[in-house]
């Protein structure tokens, strides 16, 4: 017996440290990191605890006026501080699928009468179809972010495992990683990539880094395509890069935006441009360089001679192909010739009102600063990504004559379909969703629950201060594996109490005890649910101890009904971890597009749903499983501690139930 209770104390150890330790609070208040156990308890238990139709004179020209033509490049040499770009095909395979839609993602290409994109419809996967309105095939069901097809090869940075490498076969055959190193772009050439990266002492051997990095730096690095022979290869912060297929650029914040060239191999760095307005989106394009003035959202080229000049004004995004520049902003889209600046406006959706009197699908903006929208060239079309509607979230969208249709559509979906808001109980923009069965009451104890209150001093007028409460569910007998739960409930208790000697220490510490006045820590249970197969709780603990606000820590649990047994979500789906997180996050994703969340889609291509997610942070309720999140986890911690409720619908093919 004493051997069955050091295992559930383990377990419930392990789970407690791996949920509690690590999550970020206020700078002022971090009293996590003060609930610790002793090192030896720290042992393996029994649970372990992602226009026109056709654009004139496009890219696709046929072989047979290509025959008896030698491809001849064309140099043009610049002086000065004025880059030396080779005057490439707009064909060349690097510029159609690596440099032409760079920053609006590169999550949709063309290959071999397919295209190859990130389904807005099938939660997200890697698909691909032959057009608009065809039948859609799943490649991968991993969520994708830049997408490269060679011959039978589609080559992807998977959103769904930390935005590492992956190949597949184009048929969905043989799905297989290449590199653990983490991607943000992915460019090609011959058999060579380049990309961005956190810091690695791995691949930086003659330790051109010798500054401490911060956590979002990101450095340029290049690997074969085999993900062998990484490199870093520019040991500064890189803002954003690009290549013309023979010198890379990159710009640096120094004291002002500085845009340098250099070699491919990153040793003959240059510096061409200096600006005190932020500039993204550069793109070499037959010898020039032309990139967005964020501040004056212009459209910019520096010309042969070094001169800047104005090529579109109101732009947000663009692209370039055949001397065209196709623009976009808030409310239109728009074509640019190169040569004379004649314009020509394409598409455009009406203005917001400023009384909000339209509806939102009437109103919302093509482009809101995601990867997540844009606008891209791909096979000679225009395609847009954008908010179709609130049933529907965002969609891809195709440019036929003067309008966009959808390219990939969906059946329209209600946002309870996806998540849940069942409980009355919240906390800023969140629910703490779930609703207690009351078939529950008949499963506990007569006599109460387990409760525990103590303060740490009394004032004069007999008031308390530094507050501390417990409160656990009992058990009784009509559960088979009543004894086993209450054992695990004492033994949370006990941890609760050791937890309060760290509070009340904490209090005593502090020389100004009118400062502790307010301060407070609770250990309490909600959501108490009993099903057929599962117990399921929202454990928590919180409190005040000083700073801009209260804070608690979700510690859900869940027991096997039979034996007593604390699971881990891996006991609950018959699929491996990284295909039933899709399946969850994917929901909640669709729900953020559909509730017009835009701050969501930067958290979405870095996938922080599932990075962010803990050991056990989830619990059931009557209706579905709920995901729980820390403040500052995903979202700024104005926001709350978010928690999503997914009804048992979307994903009952794959839930042990």
């Amino acid at each position: 017996m004493g051997m069955v209770k050091r295992c559930m104390r383990v377990g419930i150890l392990l789970f407690m440290t791996g949920c509690i330790w690590g999550v970020s609070t206020e700078p002022e208040s971090n009293p996590q990191e003060e609930w610790q156990v002793e090192d030896e308890l720290r042992i393996e238990a029994d649970i372990q605890i992602d226009a026109d139709t056709q654009i004139e004179e496009y890219f696709q020209i046929e072989a047979d006026s290509q025959s008896g033509q030698e491809e001849s490049p064309v140099q043009i040499v610049k002086e000065g501080n004025i880059p030396t770009v080779r005057f490439y095909s707009e064909d060349d395979d690097f510029y159609v699928q690596c440099i032409q839609n760079l920053h609006q993602g590169n999550n949709i290409t063309y290959a071999d009468g397919y295209y190859y994109f990130r389904s807005q419809t099938e939660n997200y996967s890697l698909c691909r179809t032959k057009g608009a309105g065809m039948p859609v095939e799943v490649v991968a069901d991993q969520i994708p972010g830049s997408i490269y097809v060679r011959e039978d090869q589609v080559y992807f940075i998977n959103v769904s495992d930390s935005r590492t490498l992956y190949c597949v076969g184009t048929d969905g055959s043989g799905l297989k990683k290449i590199s653990d190193f983490p991607m943000q772009e992915l460019i090609v050439l011959e058999d060579r990539i380049y990309f961005r990266s956190v810091y690695d002492r791995e691949y930086d051997p003659f330790y051109q880094l010798t500054e401490e990095p911060a956590e979002d730096d990101r450095y340029l690095y290049s690997m074969n395509l085999d993900g062998s022979g990484c490199e870093l290869l520019i040991p500064k912060v890189c803002e954003e890069f690009v290549t013309d297929g023979e010198r890379l650029y990159y710009l640096v914040f120094e004291a002002g935006w500085v845009l340098y060239k250099n070699s491919l191999d990153g040793k003959e760095e240059e510096k061409i441009l200096h600006k005190e307005n932020r500039i993204w989106d550069i793109l070499p394009y037959q010898g020039d360089l032309c990139w967005v003035d964020v501040e004056q959202e212009q459209l910019v080229r520096l010309n042969e001679q070094g001169g800047e000049e104005i090529l579109a004004s109101d732009v947000w995004r663009f692209t370039i192909a055949r001397g065209q520049a196709y623009v976009m902003n808030a409310e239109e889209i728009r074509r640019v010739d190169l040569t004379t600046g004649e314009e020509r406006l394409l598409a455009e959706r009406e203005k917001a009102l400023e009384n909000g009197g339209r509806n939102r699908e009437d109103t919302w903006s093509w482009h809101v600063g995601s990867d997540n929208r844009g606008i891209f060239l791909v096979n000679g079309q225009v395609f847009a990504k954008y908010y179709e509607s609130e049933n529907k979230g965002v969609l891809w969208h195709i440019l036929d004559g003067e309008a966009f249709v959808v390219f990939e559509d969906m059946e329209p979906l209600t946002a309870e379909e996806l998540v849940l808001d069942t409980s009355l109980l919240s906390e800023l923009i969140f629910y703490y969703p779930g609703r207690t069965d009351e078939n529950t009451k008949q499963y506990l104890d007569m006599d109460g629950e387990l409760h525990y209150e103590e303060s740490f001093g009394t004032r004069k007028d007999g008031s308390t201060y530094g507050n501390f409460r417990i409160t656990l569910p009992k058990f009784n007998s009509e559960l088979a594996s009543y004894e086993q739960l209450n054992q695990q409930m004492e033994i949370l208790l006990e941890l609760a109490l050791e937890d309060k000697e760290s509070f009340f220490q904490k209090i005593n510490d502090e020389q100004d005890q009118d400062y502790c006045a307010s301060w407070y820590r609770e250990h309490e249970y909600s959501n108490l649910y009993i099903g057929e197969k599962y117990i399921s709780m929202h454990y928590s603990r919180g409190g005040y101890e000083g700073g801009m606000r209260v804070w608690k820590n979700s510690i859900p649990l869940i027991f096997d009904r039979e034996t007593g047994r604390m699971l881990h979500m891996d006991d609950l789906f018959t699929v491996e971890e990284s295909v039933y997180m899709k399946r969850l996050t994917g929901a909640i994703y669709k729900y953020c597009e559909m509730m017009g969340w835009d701050d969501w889609n930067e958290a979405f291509d870095n996938n922080v749903l599932v990075k962010n997610f803990g050991n056990l942070r989830s619990y059931l309720t009557p209706d579905g499983i709920v995901l729980c999140y820390e403040r500052y986890e995903i979202m700024a911690g104005a926001s709350g501690s978010p928690t999503f409720e997914i009804p048992y619908e979307w994903f009952e093919d794959i839930f042990e139930r």
